[in-house]
C-alpha cells in the first residue's frame, strides 16, 4: 500500500511541476510581448503579429518612405529654383543696365571716346554674365540643363571671341509625387537663346530599314510607332500565331516569321527587307497571308498586313527615325561624305568630312572634334540633321568643300532654298517695287536688269539665280553654270565656301560689274555690288551667314559697336537687349510656376503624410492603457501561478495520508 502511494504522490508531483512551468513559461511569453510593445509602441511589430493588417501596414510603410523621398527631392528642386530665380534676376538687372547704356548712345552728340568708354563697361557686364550663368547650387548647374557635365564644370565659356555654351537643351528632371517628373533648372537654350539659331535641313535623309533598326526607333506604316503583339501567318490555309512582343528589332520580327513559314513549309518563301518596308515572297505554287490578330495592330503597324501568291509583294513603309545609331550607310539618299563640309565660325574654319564614319553617332563625334563651337544633332522628326552654333557673338556658315556634302545633308547655309527674309541676319533683302533693282554688265559692253519683284517674285536664293539668268537670256545672252565653256554669262553656287559665282564668257573692253538701280539696295544686300573690272568672275559675299538670338550676342554686338562708335549698330544690338529682356522674363515666370508648384506639393505630402501614419498607427500602433492593464493581470496571474505552484510543490506523503 505504501509503496503504491507513493508512486501515486510522485506522479502527482512531476504532472504539477509540468503545469507550472507550462503555465509560467506561457505567462512569461505574454509578458515579453506586452513589454515590447511598451518598449516599442507597437502592437504589430512582424507578420504572425496579425497577419491580417500587414499588407496594409507594409504599403503605408512604403507610401511613407517615397513621399520622405518626394520631400527631400522637393527641397533640392526649391532650392534649385530659387537660385536659378535670383540668378535670372540679377541676369535681367544686367540687361536693364545694358539697355540703358544703348539708349544713352543712340540719338546724341556722343564722341568717340565716350562710347568706347561705355564698351569697356558692356565688356565688363558680359564677363559678369558669364560668371552668373556658371553658378550651381549642391552640384548642380542652374543653366546647363541636364547637361553631363562634370560638377565644377563651366557651361559657358569664352571660344574665339565669343561665348561658347555646352550645356544641354532640356532640363533636369525629378520625382516630386506629381503625375509626371518635373524640370528644376534652367538651359541656357531656352532661356538665354544659346542655341536658338542653326542650319536647319530640309532634306529628308529618310533612312532604310535594317536588322539593326529597333521597332522603338520606327514611326510605324500607321503613323502611330509598333505597338508589338501576335500575328496571324496563314502558309497554303495552315495557320499559325506568332508573338512579337518581346521582338527587338526589324532583324527579330524578319526571323520569327522566317521561322513561322519554314514550320509550316520549308518551300513556301520568306519575310526580307526592302528600303523602308518588309516584303514577302511567295515561291511558285503557294500563297502566304500575314495578318493582325483580332484586336491586333502589330501587323499593319509594320507594314506586313499583306499577302503574298506566287510572287513578292512589297509591305508598307515602316518610316524609320534617324538616330545616332543609324548606318550612313542606310541613308536612302546619295551623299557625298569624302569632300565634307567647310565649317566656317568667326575667323576660324574646319573642313569636316566623314571618311571612314559608320553610323550618325560617329558624324556628330567628327563635328565636335573640330572644336570651332559646332554641334550636329537629329531634329525633332527624326527625319533629317541639324547643325548648331554653340558660340553667341560669332557668324557661321556652312559651305562645300569642292563637293556636294552640304547640299546633299541639306545643310548649307547658302542654298537655293535659303530664304530672302533670312539673309542678313534676318533683316532680308530691301528691293523697291516696280522697278529693276540691279543690272549687269558684261566685257563685251551688254547689259541686263534684274527686278526681284519678277514675275515671279524672288522669295530664295535659287529665285534671285532663275531671274538673273532669265533676264540675261532675254537681252540675247546664252546662259550656263560655273565651269561650262562656250556661253556668255554663267550664273550658279560657290564650289567651296559660300556665295554666287557669276562668270562673264565674252570678250571686251568694258568692266565686268553688278551695279545698283534706283533707291534698291538689293545688290548691296544679297552681296553682288562688285567690279571685278577685267577679271571674267565675281563671287558674292556670304549673306546667309547665321548667329545666335541670344543674350550674349546682343551685348557683343554693342561692345563692338559702342568700341567702333557705330550708332546703327548700337541702335540693333540695344532692340536685340530688349528681346532678350523679354525672354529672361519669360524664364523668370517659369521659374516661378514651378516653385509654387513644389511649395503645393510639399504641403500636399505633409498632409498625405499625417493621414498615412495616422492610419499607420491605428494598425500598428499599441494601445498603452490596454497594454500596461494587461501587464498588470499577467503580473498578478504569474505571482498567483507561483503561489499555487508552491502549495502543491510542497505536498508531502503525510499531507497525502491526512
Amino acid at each position: 500500500m505504501s509503496r503504491i502511494s507513493s508512486n501515486l504522490v510522485r506522479t502527482t508531483t512531476l504532472q504539477g511541476a509540468d503545469l507550472l512551468l507550462s503555465t509560467t513559461r506561457r505567462t512569461q511569453i505574454s509578458l515579453q510581448e506586452i513589454q515590447k510593445q511598451i518598449s516599442t509602441g507597437l502592437a504589430v511589430s512582424k507578420p504572425s503579429d496579425a497577419p491580417e493588417k500587414i499588407g496594409a501596414i507594409l504599403l503605408l510603410q512604403s507610401r511613407l518612405e517615397s513621399h520622405q523621398q518626394e520631400e527631400r527631392n522637393a527641397a533640392h528642386g526649391s532650392g534649385v529654383l530659387g537660385n536659378a530665380d535670383v540668378g535670372l534676376g540679377d541676369i535681367s538687372n544686367l540687361l536693364l543696365e545694358a539697355k540703358t547704356i544703348a539708349a544713352s548712345q543712340i540719338g546724341i552728340a556722343s564722341n568717340a571716346q565716350t562710347r568706347q568708354g561705355q564698351g569697356v563697361v558692356i565688356d565688363e557686364l558680359i564677363k559678369s554674365l558669364v560668371d552668373i550663368t556658371n553658378r550651381q547650387f549642391q552640384g548642380v548647374s542652374l543653366f546647363g540643363g541636364n547637361s553631363s557635365l562634370g560638377q565644377g564644370e563651366a557651361v559657358f565659356e569664352f571660344l574665339l571671341g565669343g561665348v561658347q555654351y555646352k550645356g544641354a537643351t532640356n532640363n533636369i528632371k525629378g520625382d516630386f509625387g506629381l503625375k509626371s517628373p518635373l524640370d528644376f533648372n534652367v538651359n541656357g537654350a531656352d532661356a538665354l537663346g544659346a542655341l536658338s539659331t542653326r542650319v536647319e535641313s530640309q532634306a529628308d535623309l529618310n533612312p532604310n530599314l535594317t536588322n539593326a533598326t529597333r521597332l522603338s526607333d520606327l514611326n510605324g506604316a500607321q503613323g502611330l510607332g509598333i505597338r508589338k503583339g501576335t500575328i496571324d501567318i496563314t502558309v497554303n490555309g495552315t495557320a499559325v500565331q506568332v508573338d512579337l512582343s518581346t521582338a527587338d528589332n526589324a532583324g527579330d520580327v524578319q526571323t520569327r516569321i522566317n521561322n513561322a513559314i519554314i514550320g509550316l513549309d520549308p518551300a513556301a518563301g520568306s519575310l526580307a527587307i526592302s528600303g523602308g518596308s518588309f516584303e514577302l515572297t511567295a515561291n511558285a505554287g503557294h500563297t502566304i497571308t500575314i495578318g493582325d490578330t483580332f484586336n491586333g495592330q502589330t501587323a499593319g503597324d509594320l507594314g506586313i498586313d499583306i499577302t503574298a501568291t506566287s510572287a513578292t509583294t512589297l509591305g508598307s513603309d515602316t518610316d524609320p527615325r534617324i538616330t545616332e545609331r543609324t548606318t550612313l550607310a542606310s541613308f536612302g539618299l546619295p551623299i557625298d561624305f569624302a569632300s565634307g563640309l567647310l565649317i566656317t565660325n568667326g575667323s576660324a574654319s574646319q573642313v569636316v568630312n566623314f571618311t571612314g564614319s559608320n553610323t550618325v553617332q560617329d558624324m556628330m563625334n567628327r563635328v565636335a572634334s573640330a572644336n570651332i563651337g559646332v554641334r550636329l544633332s537629329i531634329n525633332a522628326d527624326g527625319t533629317a540633321l541639324n547643325l548648331v552654333n554653340e558660340i553667341s557673338g560669332l557668324t557661321l556658315s556652312i559651305g562645300e568643300n569642292g563637293g556636294s556634302t552640304a547640299t546633299d545633308l541639306g545643310l548649307r547655309s547658302f542654298n537655293t532654298d535659303t530664304n530672302l527674309s533670312d539673309l542678313r541676319f534676318g533683316l532680308g533683302v530691301e528691293s523697291q517695287a516696280g522697278a529693276d533693282d540691279f543690272a549687269f554688265q558684261l566685257h563685251s559692253g551688254a547689259t541686263f536688269n534684274v527686278n526681284l519683284d519678277g514675275p515671279p517674285q524672288a522669295k530664295t536664293l535659287g529665285d534671285v539665280m532663275n531671274l538673273i539668268s532669265a533676264a540675261a537670256a532675254g537681252a540675247g545672252l546664252t546662259v550656263g553654270t560655273p565651269g561650262t565653256g562656250g556661253t556668255d554669262f554663267n550664273v550658279g553656287l560657290a564650289a567651296t565656301g559660300n556665295g554666287f559665282v557669276f562668270e562673264d564668257g565674252t570678250a571686251g573692253a568694258s568692266d565686268f560689274a553688278v551695279s545698283q538701280l534706283g533707291i534698291s539696295l538689293a545688290a548691296t544686300h544679297l552681296g553682288i555690288y562688285k567690279n571685278a573690272g577685267a577679271a571674267g568672275a565675281i563671287q558674292s559675299d556670304d549673306v546667309a551667314k547665321i548667329q545666335t538670338d541670344s543674350v550674349f550676342t546682343h551685348l557683343i554686338a554693342l561692345r563692338d559697336a559702342l568700341l567702333t562708335n557705330d550708332e546703327a549698330g548700337i541702335t540693333i544690338a540695344g532692340d536685340g537687349i530688349e528681346r532678350s529682356i523679354d525672354s529672361v522674363a519669360r524664364a523668370r515666370a517659369d521659374v516661378g510656376v514651378k516653385t509654387q508648384r513644389l511649395e503645393q506639393q510639399t504641403e500636399r505630402l505633409a498632409e498625405l503624410k499625417l493621414a498615412e501614419k495616422s492610419t499607420l498607427s491605428l494598425l500598428q500602433d499599441a494601445d498603452l492603457t490596454a497594454v500596461i492593464t494587461r501587464l498588470a493581470q499577467l503580473q498578478q496571474q504569474l505571482q498567483a501561478s507561483f503561489q499555487s505552484g508552491l502549495g502543491s510543490l510542497q505536498t508531502s506523503l503525510l499531507d497525502f495520508l491526512r
